[in-house]
Formats: C-alpha cells, structure tokens, sequence
C-alpha cells in the first residue's frame, strides 16, 4: 500500500500496463494474457485513454457500394478463404448436421461416426436439388426430395429410386461434393472451393489458441436467430467499435460496457477488441493476485471475414455468424447461443431472455443505424468515411480487406465445356 501525498488516503499499488508497441501476433506463441488485459483496461481508464493507431484512415463510400467490387469481395473473401461452416456444438454427435447457405453456396456440415467432421455442397449430384433444408437436425441419410437419390454422412451416393430405368449411374463418382473441411477451438472451417487448399495453422496464426480459451468446444447449442442488415462491412464494423457502446447503446449495452476504453490485438486479420465495464475500476480495490478478468471485461474476437465471438470463457457465448446477402446492400447473421453442457435450467432461462435481449439490441440499434447508413450511401453527403486514431479493429479489417482483395487470385469458374463448345 502506499499514502496519496495530497489526501492522506491509503491507495493500492497495482502496476501500470502500457499499451503494446506490437499488436499483432500472428505466428507467435499465445500464452493465457487476459490478466494483462485488464490491466490495460486500468491504465486506460486512469490515463483517459484508449488503444489507438498512429493516424486516421479514410475508406471510400464506393467501397461499399460498388457492385463489381462486392462480388470480388464475396468471391475471394467468402468462398476462396477459409469460413466457418459450422460451430461443434451445431453438430454434436454422429449422423448430425447443420445446412446452410454462405455466400450463394449451400453448405452441408456433418459429424461422422469416427468423430470427425465432413462439409459438402448441399446440391445432388443429379439435378442439384437441396438435400436438405437449411437448419440443424440429425440423419443416417440424406435423401432428396426431387428424385430421391440417397446420401449417406459421408456423402456417398448409396442409393437411386426407380434405378433399373435411370441407366448406369457410376455411385463412385456422385457423391456429394466434398468441401476442404477442419474443425479447430469449437469451430468447423471450410473453404468453399472444392479444389481450394486449407491450411488452418497459417490461416490463424496461432490464433486458435486464444479462441480456446472461449470454451466453445465445450459448449452445446441453445438458441438460434437469423437477422437481416446492410451491407456486410457497415455490420461488421460494429462488431469491432468500442467507440459507439455509451452513445447509440447508453440504456442498453452502456448500462454495462464503458465506450471509448477498449484494447485491441490482431493476429493477421483476425481481431481481439476487450471493452472496459462500469465495474472494471473496482480492479484498483482488489489485490493484483485476485484479479477475475472474465469478471470485469468485456471480450469480443472476430474471425475474419464474417465470425464475432462476445464470451469470456464461462458458462456460454454468443456467435455472431455474418455473411452477405443476395445484393450489396444487405446481410444476414445468424447469431447462435452457445451454452455449458452441465447448465441448469435457470441459467438456460436466463440466457434465452439475454438472446431476447441481444436480438432486440442488434436488430433496433445496430442494424437499424447501419440500415439508415445504407439509406445514405448514395446521396452525395459523403464520398468517404473516417475511422479514427482510437478505431484500430475497423482499421485492420478494412486495410485487410483491401489487400486480400488487391493480392488474391481466383480462379475463373470451372465449365463442362470443352473448346469446341460440345458437352
């Protein structure tokens, strides 16, 4: 303890925790540093400051509405890079599955018997029906509705109705379409590409390690909602913006979550952001050693281009799954509540009004302020926008976009067409 010369008073000492000059670890060893966090939290919150960038950036408001450059964001960003199709907890055990369509391309997860798990492209291999409606569900076949050709889990053509008057179908060749596919810290990566490689450990950086510390893998599925928005980066943005939580949230989210104070790390194009609380300062009064940073912050990872995780590692999350709608001007999220396996009915209750609640905050703030952005867009009022110094999370993603989108070749899509035109 030491004696605040000016009052007399008795004042913990604590240790001042700068901000980082490095901040983004891609490719190092993530050690357990939400103590630390905290810690920077305090420090903001004394100094009267925040994680910051060195300047301003300015993106184009054509960024975000130019037609040509959204279907090459959502052409290299969603279907050439890798997504996630699918949490653990929407496919717990074998013969489940969760169908889905991300960015025009119907997607099919599923568990199988060794444990593992397989994505598809949910289209028969005859006409390319759907073999499965969108949502979750558990199945040994699936069989589709058209014509009734049956899959199995792992996606084998086992069976064709009326198949004495079809012909001579190869079942070795029509299977479902297998998409590159692993699963890693409670989440299901795919990439969308059949041909595509995945190599998730220079994908992440290392960053798994610290979506570990999440739980996810250890969590079940609760709830599921499906929201509309504008344009998938205005969506975005908020995920990652400290700035606006007391203002455009003062009697909701603000009730809890200071605006303005908030941390920032990256690996690559994957982003940490941890928010300072209303009950962060009570830190000052407890011992360094009794610290509980789950306790007194608020923690978001994103997983580039279209995942936001807001949970600190305890008894649940919340998974917002972002993906682009079927023009510019629209998106769709799905947000997912994830819960302890072991949770009590109580806690069940209570965290399906906080979805209620969350779904209210999103749908009536959120996406209703970024509706109005999009409103706007095209009127002239402004040719750019301006991200501050004290915004790095919306920085990093729109300079990430930018250059995965200036560096990323895709291959044109492939035809059964040959040179001469004849099929």
């Amino acid at each position: 303890m030491s004696v605040d010369e000016r009052t007399g008073d008795a004042q913990r000492d604590y240790p001042r925790f700068p901000q980082p000059t490095v901040h983004d670890h891609h490719g190092s060893t993530w050690t357990h540093d939400w103590h630390e966090v905290a810690g920077r939290l305090l420090t903001h919150l004394d100094d009267d400051t925040t994680d910051s960038l060195p300047d301003m950036l300015t993106v184009p408001v054509a960024d975000y509405l130019d037609p040509v450059r959204w279907e090459r964001e959502v052409d290299v960003l969603f279907r050439n890079t890798p997504i996630v199709a699918a949490l653990s907890a929407h496919v717990p055990d074998p013969g489940s599955y969760r169908s889905i369509e991300i960015a025009g391309i119907p997607v099919l997860t599923v568990r199988q018997a060794d444990g593992g798990v397989k994505a598809f492209i949910n289209a028969c291999r005859h006409r390319g029906a759907l073999v499965v409606e969108n949502g979750c569900g558990q199945a040994r076949r699936f069989t589709c509705p058209y014509h009734a050709w049956s899959y199995n889990n792992e996606g084998a053509l086992v069976g064709i109705s009326g198949r004495h008057k079809v012909g001579d179908v190869d079942t070795s060749t029509h299977g479902l379409t297998e998409l590159p596919c692993e699963e890693r810290s409670g989440l299901v990566f795919a990439v969308l590409r059949p041909d595509a490689p995945l190599d998730l450990d220079s994908w992440l950086g290392g960053y798994d390690a610290a979506l570990d510390a999440l739980g996810l893998a250890n969590m079940e599925l609760l709830d599921e909602r499906e929201l509309i928005g504008p344009n998938w980066k205005i969506a975005f943005d908020g995920y990652v913006d400290g700035y606006h939580l007391d203002i455009l949230h003062k009697d909701t989210l603000g009730t809890d979550t200071m605006g303005n104070v908030m941390t920032w790390d990256a690996w690559g194009p994957h982003q940490r952001v941890a928010f300072a609380r209303h009950i962060t300062h009570e830190l000052r009064d407890i011992p360094e050693s009794e610290w509980k940073p789950a306790k007194h912050v608020g923690f978001v990872h994103t997983v580039f281009p279209h995942v936001s995780v807001a949970g600190n590692g305890g008894r649940g999350a919340m998974v917002s799954q972002l993906m682009p709608g079927p023009t510019s001007d629209r998106s769709r999220t799905m947000q997912t509540h994830v819960i302890a396996k072991d949770a009590t009915d109580e806690e069940r209750e209570a965290t399906i009004k906080r979805a209620d609640f969350l779904e209210w905050v999103v749908n009536e703030e959120d996406y209703k302020t970024g509706l109005g952005i999009q409103s706007a867009l095209a009127s002239g009022a402004n040719t750019e926008f301006t991200f501050g110094r004290n915004e790095p999370g919306n920085q990093t993603f729109h300079r990430w976009v930018d250059d995965l989108l200036a560096n990323t070749a895709v291959a044109p899509p492939r035809t059964s067409h040959n040179e001469s035109g004849e099929h």
